[in-house]
């Protein structure tokens, strides 16, 4: 029997609908599992779970479709979540399994309790991988733009593109992880290169532009002023006569 059939045996049921008001259906606050799913830690589902049903209560629970309520519930907000932290739906199903499989486990008190809590045990793994894995991502477009800032068409799109991220979730990781912008970032980058080599070198200011990956000279100029308060010639001799 699949997920439809069992909710057509539990909806056509009389005696599940009496049991069942639809005020009793207002049976949680989800922002207490979101909030779970976002900072809780392995092992800690269970007292969630635990008191979800505590709060509910063991005669309310008797209900089939209240059951089956809470298990879609659950399952489509843990969904939700793993899709805001850039895990597929196909990532999610094989981790957590298919809406089928879960919804089966709504049958009794228990294997509702234990099919949630191992639901929640599994997500919370998975952020804590998600999150290893895109602090390595981020540790890897640093050195791919510390190879690269001196090419005029580097973008967060072809940065994003090293590794293998999209580029909208790539550009909310990357403020995350290093509370600036990729654009902030990437010309922090230039601006320490171009002051290195307008101490250390005699080059023009146009090719020093050009070193560091802007063609345009007066757009370098001018940036560099508005970012640091002096023209990169007055930089130059200020830190000549140090």
């Amino acid at each position: 029997m699949n997920s439809s059939e069992l909710l057509e045996s539990v909806l056509f049921s009389g005696s599940e609908i009496a049991e069942c008001h639809v005020s009793d259906l207002n049976w949680i606050d989800k922002s207490e599992i979101e909030t779970f799913l976002h900072s809780g830690t392995t092992g800690g589902a269970k007292r969630v779970i635990e008191g979800v049903f505590s709060r509910i209560g063991n005669e309310q629970l008797k209900s089939s479709l209240l059951r089956l309520y809470i298990v879609t519930d659950i399952y489509l907000t843990a969904k939700m979540f793993a899709e805001s932290i850039g895990i597929s739906k196909e990532a999610y199903v094989a981790a957590v399994g298919g809406a089928d499989t879960v919804i089966q486990q709504f049958r009794t008190q228990e294997s509702t309790k234990n099919c949630m809590i191992d639901l929640l045990e599994k997500c919370v793994e998975m952020r804590k991988i998600r999150i290893d894995t895109s602090k390595t991502a981020i540790n890897q477009a640093k050195i791919y733009i510390s190879e690269h800032f001196h090419e005029p068409d580097i973008s967060l799109g072809s940065v994003a593109a090293s590794v293998n991220i999209c580029a909208p979730h790539f550009c909310f990781l990357f403020k995350k992880e290093l509370g600036e912008t990729f654009v902030g970032y990437l010309t922090n980058e230039r601006m320490k290169k171009a002051k290195e080599l307008l101490c250390c070198t005699s080059k023009r200011i146009a090719q020093i532009a050009e070193e560091v990956g802007y063609n345009d000279y007066h757009y370098f100029t001018g940036l560099f002023k508005k970012l640091n308060g002096i023209t990169p010639c007055e930089f130059r001799k200020l830190n000549s006569r140090k």
